[in-house]
């Protein structure tokens, strides 16, 4: 730091020397330039180098004025901070004739850009002043200057160093530190709108599509009620309008065309131009000419809402805006539907973000860094660009196409890095090369698309916006728009073909539905709806499967949604999936289960797989066929698992990136990233493929694998875990973990019990009403997950109205008219409050309507083992109490054949062991705040030597009788004197160490294994948590 400074001080004193001397032009900003360029040197910029800084053309005074007369604003920033084609930031030089302190509109400016880009700030400099402006609420042209900056004069460079450098050196920059500076400014501010452009833009668009369809529809009354085409029609219309804006802003078209049509009459001029100029110049899906749209009436006043976004003083700066950035718009847009509702049009939220409210989009590092370890550069490069343009990438749910947009960024740099320094004339006609750099011609970005890019998706209008997405890349090259000639930008046609290979369909539902399931023939709604795909059809990608016998890759982050939310909406697709695909017989499955098992059978046999996935199905229940299927074929290759939970905006999710690969893999390449979201796309970065260098990785067996849940923490406790497995088998081949009793509603049912009385009742309190009397017969103790620890009491202050006898541990219903006169005080409570209950939850007719729906273990009236559900390291008690219930929500029990009082505890006592807290930890399923939920699915794989368990009477009887003391000692610390509780914590840590000898005894640990569980240790101290 110390030498930048001195060197920032040196410029400063040489520039007031030059400036005492006369020496400058303070009017021109590209004297201003030639001081920038020496200050971003200080901190560590290349500005000749065009992969670090981006300079734009210097415009004289003159020219400037020329674009205003025009009424043009598309005057970009001087720099633009980068890495490759990643853009950070701005910076905008400026002559010193304007005034930096004062000019709204100098700041409106590079804040639209800023913001635009979703660059954190921006900055404003004539070397003479420096104002840093946050780019993170939403830009206002009567905004002051003064507003959301930090602005120095030259005179306070030095004493505000720190914020200088935090700001501009580069390592800071491409690190993320930008983001974390300004994660959470002015949020105190009122009237300030903390909004991104892709949220807002999607939200302006969402209320101009519905005004537009509403439009079409009164005005075209041949539409009748057909949804879908009404959607199909007003997307293809906003993705016209939206792409031509696009191209103005790149120069493809003239500045200010859409305005001009707006004064002749909006709809006609541009329809015309659709069909005419604009299919003459781009053809392509994007401007099919399709004679339905083209007879369509729209008013032209329709459309002033959506020009006023695309036009200053809109924020919205289109030539900076990436096109990942709009296919993030447009999956949020398009998270709803249009459905024409009698004589006017809603909007609703389409089936599989129902539950999540509506769509976000996957960050672009992680789809970048997804895509460079699935698609190894080396192995597509094995007969150079032939082999590049012989590749076959799909996207299975391609949305928008966020992925398609940065596939065709990662294959285009390595066509182009490759030629660089590869030149080769039989592919020379896709190249242009200028004396700074190279790039593909429209030719050349045409034929990438054509030959190596493939999409489905269900959704027509996603489908539609997919092949926008790559259009816009296919004109995407400003930087080189002096040479658009040249590149083939004014050609004809020059969209010919692209999207052609992005096809509606269903990834999931082939054409042989109709076959399985013959009913949907005569459902016609349904089967237009399902959409069946025939992958291996002309209308498919029988080309592909003729040639190579499926994809050489397939990418994507598919839908979560559970399968049976499909049930109602597409019965027979539901249907087939749970028939079709092996992995879904699981319980509550979700469609990327499936999706999985597509993936694979679409690859060729060395395709690989690469996926954004919830790594729930690591270690859940329902996860257990995939698990299967992906280990017993020998699929996994890598998987990089995140930490950080809040990687997707507005969202919690556990993810991870998991690669699969038909090559049958020896070992599985795991690493763990902890980065949170802000430092993430620098991490990913900076690490290496496995291919590059695979020591940073933890290789791990691929043998060590099953359908049981996966742990890829940590080699050496899975060796340890996987040899205890061989030597006894596990937990579940002798015990059984069981749920408690699931009551007809929790808040109706479930009591706090203030005080017993004599005569047989209690006073309580429910979630409906407080101080009420109720029989003690009527209810059960329900013990549950509040303060639990080991050996914990098993008193409790909670009950649960309870409607059934339990006569020689057989269950019997007692009807409800029986339990009222039985239980005339409970069965006044549930009268009162029968309409409350039925209204929130689904219940039985007639006298039976007070019974549990779903009855679970209640014959079980036996001592028992606890555990909570829920917990940050394994507890176990145990309950002599045969009345005890469990709640089903987050207390289990352990069901073992000998209940004997010895075998219990013993049981307890090892569930309570270091040894068995490290082996469950390792498979479950982690919460936030360093919780884990210990399932059955958890518990029941975890190692048992259940033999010496059986056969070795003296030591089991030890491990108990040090957990009936441990239990007799806990309940004297806790009623003891600090002086006392030093006494009792010393013989408690005896007897702890003493239990986990025996446990490691018992399992007939090496020593080398009992020093690795000592070192690993529990997750919470077995004392401190007493107090």
């Amino acid at each position: 730091m110390a030498s930048r400074k001195e060197k920032l001080q040196k410029l400063i004193e040489k520039y007031q020397l030059f400036k005492v001397q006369g020496r400058l032009d303070l009017s021109s900003e590209e004297t201003m330039r030639t001081w920038i360029n020496e200050l971003l040197a200080i901190f560590d910029w290349d500005v000749q180098d065009t992969s670090q800084i981006l300079q734009e053309k210097v415009l004289s005074r003159e020219e400037r004025e020329r674009l205003a007369v025009i009424g043009s604003t598309s005057t970009r920033p001087d720099y633009t901070f980068k890495r490759g084609k990643e853009k950070f930031t701005f910076l905008d030089a400026k002559g010193t004739y304007i005034n930096l302190e004062t000019d709204a509109e100098a700041a409106f400016q590079i804040k639209s850009y800023g913001w635009s880009i979703l660059a954190p700030c921006a900055f404003i400099t004539n070397f003479e002043e420096f104002v840093i402006y946050d780019c993170t609420y939403l830009p206002k042209q009567e905004q002051l200057a003064n507003f959301g900056r930090i602005y120095l004069k030259i005179s306070e460079y030095l004493e505000n160093f720190e914020a200088l450098e935090a700001h501009l050196l580069k390592s800071n920059v491409l690190k993320g530190q930008l983001s974390q500076l300004y994660s959470d400014t002015l949020r105190g501010e009122r009237e300030i709108q903390k909004v991104t452009p892709d949220l807002l833009f999607a939200q302006q668009l969402s209320v101009f599509r519905l005004s537009l369809a509403r439009n079409i529809l009164t005005s075209n009354q041949n539409l009748n009620s057909n949804s879908e085409l009404l959607a199909y029609i007003t997307q293809v219309v906003i993705n016209r309008i939206i792409f031509i804006r696009i191209c103005e802003a790149r120069k493809i078209e003239r500045e200010g065309l859409l305005k001009d049509f707006q004064n002749t009459g909006f709809w006609d001029s541009f329809k015309e131009s659709s069909y005419n100029d604009f299919y003459e110049h781009y053809d392509g899906p994007l401007f099919e000419r399709i004679n339905i749209i083209n007879e369509i009436v729209i008013p032209n006043d329709v459309f002033n809402e959506l020009i006023e976004l695309l036009y200053y003083p809109s924020p919205y700066r289109f030539d900076v805006i990436p096109t990942k950035l709009l296919s993030d718009i447009y999956e949020i847009f398009l998270s709803k539907k249009l459905v024409i509702d009698g004589s006017t049009v809603l909007e609703k939220l389409k089936l599989e973000y129902i539950k999540t409210n509506g769509a976000v989009s996957t960050p672009k590092y992680l789809v970048q860094d997804l895509l460079k370890r699935t698609i190894s550069k080396n192995n597509i490069l094995t007969d150079g660009l032939t082999s590049v343009f012989q590749t076959r990438v799909l996207d299975f749910a391609c949305g928008s196409g966020i992925f398609l947009v940065e596939l065709f960024d990662y294959l285009q740099n390595i066509i182009i890095e490759y030629y660089t320094t590869n030149p080769n004339d039989s592919f020379s006609d896709l190249f242009y090369t200028n004396e700074h750099s190279i790039t593909l011609t429209i030719e050349g970005k045409r034929k990438l698309i054509s030959d190596c890019i493939f999409a489905v998706d269900i959704d027509p209008e996603a489908v539609e916006v997919a092949r926008m997405s790559l259009s816009l890349k296919v004109i995407d090259s400003i930087e080189f728009c002096e040479s658009y000639q040249e590149l083939g930008v004014f050609g004809t046609q020059i969209l010919s073909n692209v999207g052609n290979n992005v096809k509606c369909g269903n990834t999931l539902v082939s054409c042989d539905i109709t076959v399985r399931f013959p009913d949907i023939n005569q459902n016609e709604a349904q089967l237009l709806k399902t959409n069946p795909f025939d992958w291996k059809a002309e209308t498919g990608f029988a080309e592909i499967f003729n040639e190579k016998n499926g994809f050489d890759y397939i990418i994507g982050n598919p839908p979560y949604v559970e399968v049976k939310n499909y049930n109602e909406e597409y019965p027979f697709m539901f249907k087939y999936i749970k028939s079709v695909f092996h992995t879904t017989k699981n319980g509550k499955v979700d469609l990327s289960v499936a999706f999985i098992e597509r993936g694979i059978e679409l690859l060729n046999e060395t395709g690989k797989l690469g996926l954004i996935v919830q790594k729930r199905f690591f270690k859940t229940e329902y996860g257990k066929k995939l698990r299967e299927f992906i280990t017993s074929n020998q699929l996994l290759y890598q998987v990089i698992d995140f930490e950080d939970t809040k990687l997707f905006k507005g969202r919690i999710t556990y993810i991870s990136s998991l690669i699969l690969s038909k090559t049958n893999p020896e070992k599985i390449s795991f690493i763990k990233i902890s980065e949170k979201a802000e430092e993430l796309s620098a991490r990913l970065y900076q690490l290496p493929t496995i291919e590059t260098d695979g020591s940073v990785y933890t290789q791990i067996p691929s043998n060590a694998f099953d359908s049981n849940p996966w742990n890829f923490d940590d080699a050496i406790l899975l060796g340890i875990k996987t040899s205890l497995l061989n030597r006894y088998g596990n937990f579940g081949a002798y015990a059984k973990v069981r749920v408690g009793v699931q009551a007809l509603w929790d808040k109706a049912y479930h009591l706090h019990v203030k005080s017993f009385n004599s005569d047989g009742t209690m006073l309580c309190d429910s979630h409906l009403i407080n101080d009420f009397i109720i029989e003690i017969d009527a209810c059960r103790p329900l013990l549950v997950n509040e303060r639990f620890y080991s050996y914990c009491n098993d008193t409790t202050d909670t009950y649960v109205i309870f409607p059934y006898d339990i006569i020689e541990c057989k269950k019997s219903r007692i009807l409800f008219d029986d339990f009222c006169v039985r239980f005339p005080l409970a069965g006044q409570y549930l009268i009162e409050h029968k309409a409350v209950i039925k209204e929130n939850v689904d219940t039985y007719e007639g006298n039976r309507w007070h019974l549990f729906t779903r009855e679970n273990n209640h014959q079980r009236i036996e001592p028992k083992v606890l555990i909570p559900m829920t917990a940050n390291d394994t507890f176990a008690s145990v309950t002599q109490n045969p009345l005890n219930y469990c709640d089903n929500a987050n207390m289990f029990f352990i069901d073992i054949p000998n209940k004997s009082e010895r075998n219990l505890y013993a049981i307890a006592s090892i569930i309570n062991s270091t040894l068995f807290s490290v082996l469950a930890r390792s498979i479950a399923n982690p919460q936030q705040n360093g919780y884990f939920k210990f399932n059955k699915q958890f518990i029941e794989p975890i190692p048992f030597p259940k033999n010496f368990f059986e056969n070795t009477p003296a030591l089991v009887e030890a491990i108990a009788a040090i957990g009936v003391n441990i239990s007799q000692r806990q309940n004297q610390y806790k009623n003891a004197s600090p002086r006392q509780k030093n006494i009792h914590r010393n013989t408690l840590t005896n007897l702890w160490n003493n239990l986990d000898e025996k446990v490691y005894e018992l399992y007939q640990l090496t020593d080398a294994e009992k020093e690795f569980f000592r070192g690993r240790g529990r997750n919470i101290n077995r004392i401190q948590i007493l107090d």
